[in-house]
């Protein structure tokens, strides 16, 4: 009687959910479980969270180093973000016309990707505001070239992993249209592997700003950034206001590849998941 009971209790506690689980709710799942990837996203929350209302209270009652450190901190993270989705966008773009163009494109593509990658792309962004000036629209540019190589080079090998898989090579066998395939089974089967990928280019950009903000080569004097305030405190050779962005900014990086991490962990555990919609030709 009592085994019963217990088997009755523990069918209660642990109820089995009538829906099946979704690759990307796999995904979140396994990034969530990882420890690491789970502190950066709390970090990266809270940093959010923390940038803007520093520079209010900044703005309204003066403010101390972190403070100050914490505000400048909103140009560095809204130019990470632009330069982050920019390089994320034309590395996938990339990746994709490499494949999709034929065998003669994909090695041109694929060989300019290659060359750039193995470059110190880091250097783009201050040798671009040297020699054309510190505008948005060349320094949002640069902090892309930092990162859509890498991508690109990812997504072909991502999508070409999948063209050998078997209902991908029962849609060719049937002779449906390649743009079709890409279209309705390449990126949809490659979005979590692509999107893991695509957030690699986050820290690039912030890493490439940081840097040239340092060399006073990053954004325009009026907008804030962590490398800018590191290259004042550096001039003013104040220790306190030296630590809080250094600090602050390599949490920052800390964080974004804790979860970059985190999320290229929970796309390689999708076995189960392989194919959306249970890979149908």
């Amino acid at each position: 009687m009592s085994t019963i009971m217990d088997r009755t209790r523990g069918a209660a506690a642990s109820p089995k959910s009538p829906w099946p689980e979704t690759p990307w709710q796999a995904a979140g799942r396994r990034l969530v479980d990882c420890p690491s990837s789970s502190v950066g996203l709390v970090v990266l929350i809270t940093l959010l969270l923390s940038v803007p209302t520093a520079a209010l209270i900044g703005a309204r009652f003066g403010n101390g180093p972190l403070e100050r450190a914490l505000a400048a901190g909103q140009g560095s993270l809204a130019f990470a973000l632009l330069g982050g989705l920019l390089g994320a966008a034309v590395g996938l773009a990339w990746g994709v016309a490499a494949t999709a163009l034929g065998t003669r494109a994909e090695r041109s593509l694929m060989r300019l990707a290659e060359r750039l990658a193995g470059l110190p792309l880091v250097l783009a962004l201050p040798l671009a505001a040297g020699l054309a000036g510190r505008g948005l629209w060349v320094l949002a540019p640069a902090a892309a070239l930092t990162a859509a190589p890498f991508i690109a080079l990812v997504t072909r090998a991502e999508l070409r992993t999948l063209l050998r898989r078997e209902f991908l090579a029962a849609a060719q066998a049937a002779g449906v249209p390649p743009g079709r395939i890409l279209r309705r089974h390449l990126i949809p089967n490659a979005a979590l592997p692509l999107a893991a990928a695509a957030w690699t280019a986050l820290p690039r950009a912030l890493a490439a700003e940081s840097f040239a903000g340092l060399l006073g080569l990053g954004l325009p004097t009026p907008v804030p950034s962590w490398g800018a305030a590191l290259a004042a405190a550096i001039r003013a050779g104040d220790p306190a206001a030296l630590a809080a962005p250094a600090l602050l900014l390599a949490l920052t990086l800390w964080a974004l590849h804790a979860v970059g991490d985190g999320l290229r962990a929970a796309v390689g555990g999708r076995s189960q998941h392989a194919a959306v919609g249970g890979g149908r030709p």
